[in-house]
């Protein structure tokens, strides 16, 4: 049987295949990850999942991005023709003629080059909302990593980690030391950034992005993945100076934007973390001129930037509370003005598992600027708490958006706080069997961590009375802190 049409394992492997679509029988025997190469699959794509169960979904005839008019300025320009023009000279990512050692010299070792077939196959897909043929993480990224040693080392230790999560591998070692070429180049091109050269900031952004991705989803308890995008804090602006309007600037602006948009949830500015910056990448991915991807911020993007406030003006009002003081009225503005905002929101997306997915973001908000019981009861039935029936709804959604959609993959967090407000036990059935079928999927160690401490607060009620501090406290009384990614 030809080796041409076999599974990526099979061929690096040099072994024959069964071509038994989605898991061949030496991939079984093995106990590895049978991944299938463009050709093999026209139609369709297989997202990050256990051996033992693959998630397989259509991808969309359009490989347009989504419009956004509600919420930024229309483009006026196709970025994924604004990919190809800019990577003309670029081998293709996917080219496997000759193998992945055609397109890179460190990807002639086996073990590289099945890291970076992962990558673009399934690791590339598990941090994206987009399909693949509209994913910048393959379109853009991929690309950029044959240009650069640094960002093709943290692609494939990116790769080897979402791989190793839940599994045991001969291939450890290589994901390891890949991970460690990946510090070791990035700590080269921060000395050349230092000395003056400017155009290597879009390179050390995406970078330390990526590995802070790496950290959460390798189990962070060190706050490595803090300390990541710390380092990303002090490059964004000068990555914006040299590369504005770029894809490559686009999808690093809307990885920090989104990374950002979430760390209130688990520190706060007492914690020596600022947060000064949230609306820079945000209002740089409003301009008309820069290509939007929507890879992770596509069924949202209004509401994400407003969860910095929102927890700033919650968490004021309930300590004043807490505290028996009146918070100044400013702060009451502030949540009249943003609870506003949320409720008039409009799904942003045009499927409807996006719309799904920004309306469960928007309950989670709601939750959150809820600071006393019965502020919109007049709506709902008097027997029943307001943030019960927020919960209430977002169960519902659940059961329309299946954990197999591409948008699980950044679901996380608002199941966290809508969870931490779940009080009956049925709600919290849905919400742990939800996140427990998300972290079989893709296989991030911040989904089990978050398990963890949904149920370390509904069997604490001095956690629950901590409002919109619960998770922070929960995260405090653990030991460790979780970013949400």
């Amino acid at each position: 049987m030809s080796r041409s049409k076999g599974c990526i394992p099979c061929k690096y492997r040099r072994k024959k295949c069964d071509e038994q679509k989605p898991l061949c029988a030496a991939c079984i025997r093995n106990v590895l990850i049978c991944a299938w190469g463009p050709s093999s699959d026209p139609k369709g794509r297989v997202t990050t999942a256990s051996p033992s169960a693959n998630y397989i979904t259509t991808v969309p005839a359009s490989v347009e991005p989504v419009s956004f008019s509600r919420t930024r300025p229309s483009s006026g320009s196709n970025a994924m023709a604004s990919i190809k023009h800019l990577y003309s000279g670029v081998p293709d990512p996917h080219s496997l003629i000759q193998g992945p050692g055609s397109l890179h010299p460190q990807l002639r070792q086996s073990q590289a080059a099945f890291l970076y077939s992962f990558f673009l196959e399934k690791a590339a897909q598990a941090v994206s909302i987009r399909d693949e043929r509209s994913n910048p993480f393959i379109h853009v990224l991929a690309p950029m990593a044959l240009q650069s040693d640094m960002i093709l080392h943290t692609i494939l230790a990116f790769s080897g980690v979402v791989l190793l999560q839940g599994s045991t591998s001969d291939i450890a070692h290589a994901v390891w030391e890949q991970y460690a070429l990946a510090l070791r180049s990035l700590k080269f091109n921060l000395t050349k950034y230092t000395q003056g050269e400017g155009h290597l900031a879009i390179h050390v952004l995406l970078t330390c992005l990526l590995l802070c991705a790496l950290e959460v989803w390798n189990t962070d308890t060190q706050d490595r993945g803090l300390l990541h995008f710390t380092a990303a804090q002090q490059v964004v602006s000068t990555a914006e100076a040299f590369c504005s309007g770029s894809p490559s600037f686009s999808l690093a602006a809307e990885l920090y934007s989104y990374t950002i948009s979430l760390l209130p949830s688990c520190l706060d500015e007492s914690a020596g973390f600022s947060f000064s910056g949230v609306d820079f990448t945000f209002n740089a991915l409003m301009r008309p001129h820069t290509p939007f991807f929507g890879v992770l911020c596509g069924c949202a993007f209004s509401l994400l930037r407003l969860i910095p406030d929102v927890y700033v003006v919650s968490t004021a009002i309930h300590d004043a509370h807490q505290s028996g003081k009146t918070a100044p009225t400013e702060h009451y503005l502030s949540r009249q003005r943003l609870l506003g905002l949320v409720q008039i929101w409009m799904p942003e997306a045009l499927d409807e598992e996006g719309k799904y997915c920004g309306l469960i973001y928007r309950l989670a908000l709601l939750a959150l600027l809820e600071i006393d019981a019965g502020v919109e009861s007049t709506t709902i039935d008097p027997t029943s708490s307001y943030r019960r029936q927020l919960v209430a709804n977002m169960t519902h959604l659940l059961r329309s958006l299946p954990v197999d959609s591409n948008y699980s993959t950044i679901l996380c967090w608002p199941l966290a706080v809508l969870g931490s407000y779940a009080e009956e036990s049925q709600h919290r059935d849905i919400i742990l069997k939800y996140l427990f079928h998300m972290a079989r999927k893709y296989r991030q160690g911040n989904m089990y961590q978050t398990i963890q401490l949904l149920r370390m607060i509904w069997d604490s009620p001095h956690l629950r009375r901590k409002g919109p501090r619960c998770l922070q406290a929960a995260m405090e009384a653990q030991g460790y802190r979780i970013m949400f990614t």
